[in-house]
C-alpha cells in the first residue's frame, strides 16, 4: 500500500498529465473547421426533367478549393457533405457539356443548404459569340472589339453602337476609346429599337447608355464579364438556381471576371 507524500504526490502527478493531454487536445478542437452540407437536384431547362450523370463542382471563393459530387442519379439527386464553411461558386459538367452557376451558395456549420438546378444551354450563335469575345481577349491582352459608336445623344446620354462581331450584355465591363475619348464602364442599360434587351449580337445596332459622350467611329472594347466568378471558361450554358433554401447569396458587389484580365 502507497502512503504518505508519495500517494500525494502520484495522485498530483495524475492530475497534472490530464491536464496537460486536456490542454494539448483544446486547440485542436478550437481550430477544427466549422463543416455543412450541400444538396440538390438538377434539372433540364424545362425544369422538370432530371440530369442523370451531371457532376456538381462548387468551389470555395476564398480558398479556389474544388470539391465535386457523385455524378447524379436518375432523379438527378446530387449531394456533397463535410463542406468547409464559406462562400462557394458551382458549375456542373453533363455528357452534353459544362455549365457555369450564376449564383453564390453560402455553407453554414451544421446546416444543410438545399437547392434545385436547371441547365440553360446558350443557343448556337450566343455560344459562338461568347467564344469568340474569349478568343479575342486572349489574342488582344485582355480587349475583345465588338462594335463602333455609330451615334450619341447627348440628351439621354447613349451611344448607338453597331456590333461588329461577339455580342454585347448586360454587366459587360467596357472600354470605349477613339481619337478624343477613353473610358471604361459597366454595361447597364441596353436597347434595341426602344426594347430592352439583355444582350447585342453581331450586326444589330444597340444603345447602351454610356458614362462620358461619345463621338463617331469610337471603338467599344469588352474587357471582361460581371458577376460569379466561373468555374468553365467557355461553358455551354448557365446553371440557373430555380429553388433553394439557406445557402443563396446576393451579390452585393460584382467582380471582373475575365481570365484575360490584367
Amino acid at each position: 500500500m502507497v502512503r504518505g507524500p508519495r500517494k500525494h504526490s502520484l495522485v498530483f502527478g495524475s492530475i497534472f498529465l490530464a491536464l496537460l493531454v486536456w490542454a494539448s487536445v483544446l486547440p485542436l478542437q478550437a481550430q477544427a473547421p466549422e463543416r455543412g452540407n450541400l444538396v440538390g437536384y438538377v434539372y433540364d431547362r424545362d425544369g422538370k426533367t432530371p440530369v442523370e450523370g451531371a457532376v456538381v463542382i462548387v468551389k470555395n471563393v476564398s480558398t479556389g478549393t474544388l470539391v465535386k459530387a457523385e455524378p447524379t442519379n436518375k432523379l438527378g439527386m446530387f449531394k456533397i457533405e463535410g463542406l468547409t464553411k464559406g462562400i462557394y461558386s458551382f458549375g456542373i459538367t453533363t455528357p452534353q457539356g459544362d455549365f457555369n452557376g450564376n449564383e453564390l451558395i453560402g455553407i453554414l456549420a451544421n446546416e444543410t443548404a438545399k437547392i434545385s438546378i436547371s441547365l440553360n444551354a446558350y443557343e448556337g450563335q450566343v455560344r459562338s459569340a461568347v467564344q469568340f469575345v474569349l478568343r479575342e481577349q486572349q489574342e488582344r491582352d485582355g480587349e475583345a472589339r465588338v462594335g463602333r459608336v455609330v451615334g450619341y445623344n447627348a440628351g439621354t446620354g447613349e451611344a448607338e453602337v453597331f456590333i461588329e462581331r461577339g455580342l454585347l450584355q448586360l454587366d459587360d465591363n467596357i472600354r470605349v476609346r477613339g481619337t478624343a475619348t477613353d473610358f471604361y464602364q459597366d454595361v447597364k442599360s441596353l436597347k434595341i429599337s426602344g426594347v430592352a434587351v439583355r444582350r447585342a449580337l453581331a450586326g444589330q445596332n444597340v444603345f447602351v447608355k454610356v458614362a462620358q459622350s461619345s463621338d463617331f467611329g469610337d471603338i467599344v472594347y469588352v474587357i471582361c464579364k460581371r458577376g460569379v466568378l466561373p468555374i468553365f471558361w467557355i461553358p455551354w450554358g448557365t446553371a440557373v438556381v430555380t429553388l433553394g433554401t439557406l445557402g443563396l447569396i446576393e451579390l452585393t458587389e460584382k467582380i471582373c471576371v475575365s481570365p484575360f484580365k490584367k
